[in-house]
């Protein structure tokens, strides 16, 4: 019994430091994200990214995708990521973007922006793959508050907190599906053929959102400090006359 208490909380530390990784993960390849796109968007002039930045992106990338294909053949995703990660200090480690080099050529640093951000945009769909593949979960809202003598909450005090967070999760979760379907409706009435490309990469940023406050809310063990995270990133997700709105939310994900 004493060895099943002892597992048990080893595993609860480790599912810590894997949520807290993806979670500050996602946050720094947004970051990333917003960076050159703002970039990219503004024209920069005379200045070019490193040459090795895209390909660093790209090899994050590949991690991601090799770290998903070995899981298949694995158990949990929490004792994945920790053989992992004693494997490969770098799984799950976002590139940074190194400075400028001077470039005079405009057509040369268009392209070179362009390339990370493509880079960048392709780790971004391999990271909700990671994030939606998750299925070592344990389905705490499946409860209903009257069966909640389990709850993951430290605090007794944030069981309300906690049953507020996952019906609003829900809520969400439906109505974006819904917002997916009159998407999918305008595209094949010919209203609106082609989605914006900026348009389709918010709503992949919410969708991973949504999937790791889902997967906080399921942890073993939830800190106060942790649920009010959920509830900042819950509410900068907005559905308002059939349009999506997301604020980006500074701050980081606590380890306590």
């Amino acid at each position: 019994m004493a060895r099943k208490r002892l597992l048990k909380s080893i595993e609860s530390d480790f599912e810590l430091v894997y949520v807290a990784q993806l979670c500050l993960s996602w946050e720094a390849l947004h970051h990333q994200y917003i960076k050159v796109k703002n970039l990219d968007t503004s024209g920069v002039r005379n200045r070019r990214f490193h040459d090795n930045v895209a390909g660093e992106f790209q090899r994050f990338q590949v991690l991601l995708e090799r770290f998903l294909e070995d899981e298949r053949y694995e158990g949990k995703r929490v004792w994945n990521f920790v053989r992992g990660r004693f494997a490969l200090k770098s799984l799950l480690q976002v590139p940074k973007l190194s400075g400028f080099v001077a470039e005079e050529n405009d057509e040369e640093v268009e392209r070179n922006v362009k390339q990370v951000l493509r880079a960048i945009e392709k780790c971004t769909e391999a990271f909700w793959v990671l994030v939606q593949t998750d299925r070592n979960q344990k389905l705490w809202w499946k409860l209903t508050t009257s069966l909640w003598s389990f709850s993951p909450v430290e605090d007794p005090r944030d069981v309300d907190l906690l049953s507020h967070l996952t019906r609003n999760l829900q809520k969400k979760e439906i109505w974006f599906k819904d917002f997916q379907g009159k998407k999918k409706c305008r595209f094949r009435k010919g209203i609106r053929p082609v989605v914006e490309e900026s348009e389709k990469m918010e709503m992949l940023f919410t969708m991973i959102d949504m999937k790791l406050v889902s997967r906080v809310l399921q942890m073993s063990a939830v800190s106060s400090s942790q649920l009010k995270w959920c509830q900042e990133k819950l509410d900068s997700i907005h559905f308002n006359k059939g349009k999506l709105f997301r604020t980006g939310s500074c701050r980081l994900f606590p380890d306590s």
